[in-house]
């Protein structure tokens, strides 16, 4: 402990004191908000865990090291825990009236940050959701996709129609302003009208409005049953064509006719990477599916809308035909009726509402149960196999996902409580399929990467304090399909930049989750694990505001299983000189490279920083290089490096 110096007598004397009395004791302030002490802590790059301190400050990983004789406004006792970034969960249904402020849903699985907006749902308006995102109180990060099949509902309406080219370049000019608004990349819901009447040349046309943008394509398949491979090489086409990486979201093989096409669908990616399209997908740790039931519904019955359809259903000249095509369709997906469950009529099947219909067919029940519930009703459907499961789980370019989101609702699928415990739990803790640093890999560092995030996914100095502590002896889901509302256990704390947002399985309301704006200079870009980096950059920054010019000087490097980087980054600027003392993560792409990590001021006050460099950054003109420098607790500079 630090103590300020007792004066003596010459120095009263100096005051005209005429008696000297010691000053009391005062201690020095807190050098950290937070200590997680004695965990094992994993940092998110696939690296084994080792038995340290992490040290969180102003929200961010301050220190990383031996930290028992620092102080901190709080210690926690992580032994015997797991110490890992805060999961990031990329295709999450959350909307602004789920109970956000709590989140407990999502912190009881360990999960920090959430993508919104997937299947294609997202809005392109992503101002307007980033600003409804900031008013409300947050448990967790939000950030939100760019969604191609709203763009295309708003501009060709519910109809199978062809778009003009001027209908082309509007929809195109929808995707790249929501990537300049902050979008972190484009949703496709193929899958889904009136998405699914787009054809491959046109979906092409209207998502390479964000190539300049070097984001993602995660798109819900065309079909996950008969023509799941062709489907998956139409997506890997539409990344290649458009510029973008193809990711193939809540990866599945549906319907027992169609199991073990995973091997296929996987080596076409592995094919589409090694000629060049960096690709990849996610995966959420169930068999069973889940979506609306007018999903079984042929395309053309649902062309022009829900009344349409419905007025289809009560055209005795149709309805055969939307039997007979509905009926083959659940076939095809699930094998028998009886795996189509319906949570909200008390998880009956619709076998069990074709018996209460008096024996009809799957097609005519699917229909009755619609219209009596205006078009709509959730369904859970049990269509894959535990082996293509495990073929997507353990390949190294997939993440975890849990297509669910905060909730708490009693009728839903057991994704939304249990996914990421699911994993740790069942498949790395019990089988065996995964290492925990691996898995832990693939919820952390590599969502991150996926959609170009800097500061967030790895546990190092400077990055954001999203921290997930955890009992690996325990942790694990609780959530079933009779009973989905069971919260996870074994997941001790959860800070979200940097304050406690959980603690023994209860949320603190903190609210300190940000809504999440991509910025140009974080490009989608594969993980990097494992490999020697190196980057290099010095120049005059000046920044696009005018605010005044700084000089600035990085030379960097990280070999293979180191867990920082090393050399050192110089800011000379407005606010003074920024050396670097502790470097964190250095990330590094075509042209791109990032860092985060801990710097002195000339008046010894430490701060985080992050730096990119930027020589393709699609605000820039051409040959011109951007360097982003944001340091705590004196702004950002953003502008032209030369």
């Amino acid at each position: 402990m630090t103590r300020t110096p007792r004066r003596g007598v010459a120095a009263v004397l100096a005051a005209g004191l005429l008696l000297a009395t010691p000053a009391p004791a005062v201690a020095a302030p807190p050098e950290l908000d937070a200590i997680i002490h004695g965990g094992k802590v994993f940092d998110g790059s696939g690296a084994p865990g080792r038995i340290t301190d992490v040290g969180l400050k102003d929200g961010r990983v301050h220190r990383i090291g031996d930290l028992s004789r620092v102080r901190a406004r709080a210690r926690y006792n992580a032994t015997g825990q797991f110490v890992t970034p805060g999961f990031i969960d990329v295709h999450a249904h959350t909307d602004t009236g789920a109970p956000l402020a709590s989140a407990k849903s999502s912190l009881t699985q360990g999960v920090t940050t959430e993508l919104l907006g997937p299947d294609g749902g997202g809005t392109y308006e992503i101002d307007k959701q980033l600003k409804e995102l900031d008013a409300v109180e947050k448990g967790i990060n939000l950030a939100p996709y760019v969604g191609f099949n709203t763009v295309w509902q708003a501009t060709m309406g519910e109809k199978d129609t062809r778009p003009t080219a001027v209908q082309s370049a509007q929809m195109r000019a929808r995707i790249e302003r929501g990537m300049r608004q902050g979008g972190w990349g484009v949703s496709g819901g193929l899958g889904y009208p009136p998405a699914s009447y787009a054809r491959t040349n046109e979906v092409v046309d209207v998502v390479r409005g964000a190539r300049s943008w070097r984001t993602l394509f995660t798109d819900h398949i065309r079909d996950e049953t008969n023509l799941v491979v062709e489907s998956t090489a139409e997506d890997i086409a539409i990344g290649k064509a458009a510029g973008l990486m193809p990711e193939i979201t809540h990866l599945k093989v549906a319907g027992p006719r169609n199991w073990g096409k995973s091997a296929t669908m996987l080596r076409l990616l592995r094919e589409a990477r090694a000629a060049g399209t960096h690709a990849g997908g996610d995966v959420y740790p169930y068999t069973a599916a889940s979506t609306a039931l007018e999903f079984y519904v042929p395309g053309w019955a649902k062309d022009g809308g829900t009344a349409a359809m419905l007025a289809r259903f009560a055209d005795p000249a149709l309805r055969p035909r939307i039997d007979t095509e509905t009926s083959a369709f659940v076939r095809d997906d699930v094998g028998t009726p009886d795996k189509v469950v319906l949570p909200e009529l008390a998880n009956r099947s619709v076998a069990d509402l074709m018996a209460e219909y008096g024996g009809v067919s799957i097609g005519e029940a699917i229909m009755r149960i619609l219209a009596a519930h205006n078009g709509s009703i959730l369904a859970v459907m049990h269509i894959g196999s535990e082996e293509d499961l495990a073929n997507f789980i353990t390949d190294p370019f997939v993440a975890f996902s849990s297509d669910g989101g905060v909730t708490d609702s009693a009728h839903t699928h057991p994704r939304h409580y249990g996914s990421y415990p699911r994993v740790l739990g069942r498949y790395v803790r019990e089988r065996g399929l995964l290492s925990w640093e691996e898995a832990i890999r693939k919820m952390t560092g590599l969502p991150a990467t996926m959609v170009g995030m800097v500061d967030r996914g790895y546990l190092a100095e400077g990055m954001a304090a999203d921290v997930t502590v955890f009992d690996p002896k325990t942790i694990g889901d609780r959530a079933t399909f009779a009973q989905p509302k069971q919260y996870s256990v074994g997941v001790q704390w959860v800070f979200v930049n940097g304050k406690l947002a959980l603690t023994g399985g209860e949320p603190t309301r903190a609210a300190a989750g940000q809504a999440l704006r991509r910025a140009s200079s974080m490009p989608t870009r594969p993980q990097n694990a494992g490999r020697d980096l190196k980057a290099n950059a010095a120049g005059l920054l000046r920044p696009l505001d005018g605010r005044g010019a700084s000089v600035l000087a990085a030379s960097l490097s990280q070999r293979a299983g180191e867990r920082t980087a090393s050399g050192a980054v110089l800011v000379a600027g407005p606010f003074g000189v920024l050396r670097s003392t502790r470097l964190g993560r250095l990330q590094t792409s075509d042209g791109w490279f990032s860092v985060t990590g801990i710097g002195k001021l000339a008046n010894g006050t430490e701060r985080a920083f992050t730096l990119t460099v930027d020589e393709q950054d699609p605000l820039a003109g051409p040959d011109r290089r951007r360097a982003t420098v944001r340091i705590d607790g004196t702004g950002l500079s953003y502008g032209s490096l030369t």
